[in-house]
C-alpha cells in the first residue's frame, strides 16, 4: 500500500511530466535545426537557395537565421513569462506549444517548397514562442514540495540536456534519405511538429493550474528590454551580467557555428552533423553531473574560470587538430566543461538574489542568453567569410575574455543575501 509520501512522489511526476516535455521539446528544436539549416543554407547542393548565391551571402544569411530565431526568444520570453504571471502557466504553455506547432509546420512547407522567406516565418514564430521554458520551470518550482526543489531543479537541467542530445541526432536521422527513402529536411520538421501538438494534448488533459491569475491582463512588448536593461543597473548582478554575456557570446558562436566549420573543412552530412552536437549535448549532461562535487572542492567562481578555460582549450584543439578522429573527443569535453562554466554562473546569479527575487535573476539570465545568441549570430555571420574557423576564433577570445572578466571583476567575498 503506498504512503502518503509516495503518493505526492508519484502525484509530482504525474503533474510534471507534460512540463518536462516542454523542456525536453525547446532544447530539442534548438538542436534539431542545426544540422539541418546548416545543410539547407550553407551548401548549394541542397538547392533550397539560389546556386548563383555567393558562399560569403549564404554565410550572412545562415547567421541571419540563427539570430532572429534568438531575438525572437529574446522578446517571446520575456512576454509570455509576464503573461502567465496573469492568465495562468497552464494557458501560456498551450499558447507556446501550438505556436510551436506552427512554426514547425511552416519550416517544413518551406522546405517543400523551397522558399527562404517561409522558412524565416516559421523560425520567428518558433523562436517567439520558445519561451515555454522559462514558464515551465516556473510551474515545476509551483508544485515542488520545499524539501524536493534543488532535487527538481536539476531534473529541469537533465531534461533539457537530453534535449541537446537528442534533438541534432533526430535532426541527422531523419533528413538523411540513405536511411529510408522519404526521410528528407522536412520530416525533423514534422516530427517537432507533432510532439508539440502531443504535448499540448498532454499539458490539456494531465496538467492542473498552478498559479491563479491575480491581475487584470496587461500585456508589455518591451518587458524583454526593461529585464535585459535591469541585469546592467543592478548593483547586485550587473558584473555577473557582463561577464554572462561575454562567455555565452562564446559558446554561442561555438554551438552555433561549428555545424558550418564541419561541412566545410570535413564536408560532413546532415547525419554526421546531427552526431556530432549530440555527443556534445552528452558531454553538457555528463557536465551538469559533475557540477555538485566539483563545486563542493572548489569555489563556483574557481569552477567558472577552470571550465572556461577548458572549453576555449578543446575549442582550439577542434581548429588545430590532424585529423578528424581528434575532433570527436574533443566534442566530449568542450560540452562537459561549458555545463559546468554555465551551471556554475548560473548558480552565483542565484546566490546574490534572496529566495523572493530567484523568478527575476533567472529571468535575466535568460534575457541575457537569448541576446548574446542573437547577437553572435549577427555578427559572426558576417566574420565566417573570413574563414570557416573565424567563428570559432572569435568563440574562443570570448571565453577566455569571461574567464580574466570572472578573475578581475567579480569579487564573490560579498555576503549572501538571507533568504526567508
Amino acid at each position: 500500500m503506498s504512503t502518503p509520501a509516495s503518493q505526492k512522489h508519484k502525484s509530482f511526476f504525474v503533474a510534471a511530466a507534460p512540463l518536462f516535455l516542454v523542456l525536453f521539446i525547446d532544447s530539442m528544436g534548438l538542436g534539431l535545426v542545426f544540422p539541418i539549416l546548416n545543410a539547407l543554407v550553407i551548401d548549394p547542393h541542397a538547392h533550397f537557395i539560389s546556386s548563383n548565391l555567393s558562399s560569403n551571402a549564404r554565410n550572412l544569411l545562415f547567421g541571419f537565421t540563427i539570430s532572429i530565431y534568438m531575438f525572437c526568444w529574446f522578446f517571446g520570453a520575456a512576454f509570455l513569462g509576464d503573461l502567465s504571471d496573469q492568465i495562468g502557466r497552464k494557458k501560456s504553455l498551450m499558447i507556446c506549444l501550438v505556436g510551436a506547432c506552427g512554426g514547425y509546420l511552416a519550416s517544413a512547407l518551406a522546405v517543400v517548397i523551397n522558399s527562404y522567406l517561409l522558412l524565416l516565418i516559421g523560425r520567428i514564430i518558433a523562436g517567439f514562442t520558445a519561451g515555454s521554458q522559462s514558464i515551465a520551470q516556473a510551474a515545476i518550482v509551483d508544485i515542488s514540495e520545499p524539501e524536493h526543489k534543488a532535487r527538481n531543479l536539476g531534473l529541469i537541467l537533465f531534461f533539457s540536456s537530453l534535449g541537446f542530445i537528442v534533438g541534432p541526432m533526430i535532426g541527422g536521422i531523419l533528413s538523411t534519405s540513405a536511411i529510408l527513402p522519404w526521410f528528407n529536411y522536412a520530416v525533423p520538421f514534422y516530427f517537432a511538429a507533432l510532439i508539440s501538438l502531443v504535448n499540448a494534448a498532454l499539458l490539456g488533459w494531465i496538467f492542473k493550474e498552478t498559479f491563479l491569475r491575480t491581475k487584470k491582463l496587461h500585456l508589455k512588448l518591451h518587458y524583454a528590454l526593461q529585464i535585459f536593461a535591469d541585469a546592467f543597473k543592478n548593483e547586485k548582478i550587473k558584473d555577473l551580467s557582463i561577464i554572462m554575456l561575454v562567455l555565452i557570446f562564446g559558446w554561442s558562436g561555438i554551438y552555433s557555428f561549428i555545424s558550418m566549420y564541419l561541412l566545410e573543412v570535413y564536408q560532413f552530412s546532415s547525419l554526421q552533423t546531427g552526431f556530432y552536437m549530440g555527443l556534445m549535448g552528452v558531454g553538457f549532461g555528463i557536465g551538469t553531473l559533475l557540477v555538485d562535487p566539483l563545486t563542493k572542492r572548489s569555489s563556483l567562481k574557481q569552477c567558472m574560470i577552470v571550465y572556461t578555460f577548458i572549453a576555449a582549450a578543446g575549442t582550439t584543439l577542434t581548429i588545430l587538430a590532424p585529423s578528424v578522429t581528434y575532433i570527436w573527443v574533443y566534442d566530449v569535453f568542450i560540452g562537459i566543461a561549458m555545463a559546468i562554466a554555465y551551471s556554475t554562473i548560473l548558480t552565483l546569479f542565484s546566490n546574490q538574489v534572496d529566495s523572493r527575487s530567484q523568478g527575476w535573476v533567472m529571468g535575466i539570465t535568460g534575457a541575457v542568453m537569448a541576446f548574446a545568441f542573437g547577437l553572435n549570430g549577427l555578427l559572426t555571420g558576417i566574420l565566417a567569410n573570413f574563414s570557416p574557423a573565424t567563428p570559432l576564433i572569435v568563440a574562443i577570445i570570448s571565453l577566455i575574455l569571461s574567464a580574466i572578466l570572472m578573475k578581475y571583476l567579480f569579487n564573490d567575498k560579498i555576503p549572501l543575501p538571507v533568504t526567508e
